[in-house]
Parts: structure tokens; sequence; C-alpha cells
């Protein structure tokens, strides 16, 4: 399954490492805020949010697209995930597709840790419509306010992409704070930036806005 990462990284995607934060990584991309905290009250800006990364990917895939659901899981030594179950396919994705779901070890090295860390990766092929979307996106924005529904409980850091092979996409929810769509080329971000501008994080809004008007 790692090649089948690899081969569609290298067609569309050359040089991008599977790693946060993609909008710095790649230059085609657009960041969204998710959170509105002007909202008050944790539970509502949480919903809300949840509800907006919803809007943003089902404003840019469409639910027949083939999909790379990828979950990467930072652990410190092989198999740790054995003494603590990854559920998120058995949550979140229809039980006739979760028999395709590979897994494999990777080792991940940065500069500002000691020690490289072991990968474990979890891909699955599937389509959009396959996944209970709306649950999974609530359940990444709750993920560090130690709500009933983590993903992960304890200390193992991870992270959740959508790969769109159908549209040359990628899509990755960071946290409650917002989200990174990246694409093979800046027109297929055309129309998402139109639609959705409105919810560009202000910091990066320039850099996004330079992408369009200099066509």
């Amino acid at each position: 399954m790692s090649d089948q990462i690899n081969i569609f990284l290298k067609s569309h995607f050359p040089d991008l490492v599977l790693t946060p934060p993609l909008f710095y990584e790649w230059p085609f991309g657009l960041r969204f805020e998710v959170a509105d905290w002007s909202l008050g009250e944790k539970s509502v800006v949480l919903e809300k949010a949840g509800d907006r990364a919803l809007k943003i990917v089902r404003y840019a895939f469409d639910p027949e697209d083939d999909i790379l659901f990828v979950t990467d899981v930072y652990t410190q030594h092989e198999h740790e995930l054995m003494k603590q179950k990854l559920l998120v396919y058995q949550k979140y994705v229809r039980r006739q597709v979760r028999k395709r779901l590979r897994h494999e070890l990777l080792t991940y090295v940065r500069s500002e840790l000691d020690e490289p860390l072991t990968l474990e990766r979890f891909t699955l092929t599937c389509q959009l419509q396959d996944i209970r979307l709306r649950p999974l996106l609530h359940a990444i924005c709750q993920e560090d306010f130690y709500a009933p529904n983590q993903i992960l409980n304890g200390k193992l850091g991870y992270e959740i992409y959508l790969i769109n092979l159908s549209k040359q996409m990628i899509f990755h929810l960071y946290d409650d704070r917002g989200c990174d769509l990246i694409a093979a080329d800046a027109e297929r971000l055309q129309p998402v930036y139109e639609g959705l501008q409105h919810w560009l994080l202000d910091y990066d809004r320039p850099q996004i806005d330079q992408l369009f008007t200099e066509k």
C-alpha cells in the first residue's frame, strides 16, 4: 500500500513528504480556520468547528471520489499500538471495506527530536461515501480536549489524511484550529478558493490570494 502512496505523491506531489504542515510544504494550497472562539462556549465552538471542516471536505470532494484514508501514528516502540488499539477504521468506515486496511512500519526522523520515532501507517482504499465523515472530523477537532470520542487516548500522536486520488488533492485537519487542502495545481483549488475564501486563515490569506491573483 505504501507503493500506492509513493507512486501518487511522486506523480502529482513530487518531493512532498506526507507530514504537517502541508500548506507550507507545497506551493498550491489553502489553509482554513475551523474554530470560531468568538462563539464562546467550548462545546459550541468545537461542534461548529467540526461542521465547518465537514463543509470544506464536501465542497472540495465528491462522494464517489477514490480516497486513501491514511492514519499515521507516532510511537516510541514497534507495535506499541498493540497495547492501545487503533479504532479509527472500526469507528468511522463501513464494515464492507475495512478488509482493505493495510499497515506498515516506517522510521520518522525530525531534527528537533533526539531519537527517531517509529511511524505506524494505516492505509485504506475507499470512497468518501464509505467514511462516517462528520463524527470523524468532530473527533479530530475535540482530540485536545479529552472528549469521550477521542481517537487515541494517551500520549501517542497521530495525523489523519484524506488523499483524493480522483481530484489529486490532500486534506488534513490538524486540530480544532484549522485544516489544509493542497492540490497538484492551483486550478484544482480555484473553485474552493472562490467559494470558501471567507473561511481562509487570515494569517495566510495574503499568500493564498497571491496564488490566484497572479494567474
